[in-house]
């Protein structure tokens, strides 16, 4: 048998781990940009952009404590602010804020 065969699968096996344990940071960036700003974020954890507090924990995002629903763990989470503008994206699509029970809060 030659030994190729195992260490070319245990390379393999290295590798994908690498490759997931880096897809699975926690990685935000905050940045203003000719009047616009914007918050980058995927994994859990909070960002602050001016007064808003953009915050991913437990699968949700949240701004300002206002639930924008469920999130994969991957998900790409952007928050644009421009003007009186606010804008949450969860992997390149438009999210409002979900209602509470009894009217909005």
């Amino acid at each position: 048998m030659s030994i190729l065969a195992p260490l070319a699968l245990l390379l393999a096996l290295v590798s994908s781990s690498a490759f997931s344990a880096e897809n699975n940071r926690n990685v935000s960036s905050v940045r203003w940009h000719d009047g616009v700003g914007e918050v980058l974020m995927r994994g859990e954890g909070t960002s602050t952009l001016n007064q808003d507090k953009v915050e991913m924990k437990g699968c949700t995002v949240y701004v300002n404590g206002q639930s924008y629903g469920p999130v994969s763990k991957s998900s790409e989470i952007k928050y644009i602010v421009s003007g009186t503008s606010r804008t949450l994206y969860v992997d390149g699509k438009v999210r409002t804020a979900l209602s509470h029970p009894g009217g909005s809060k």
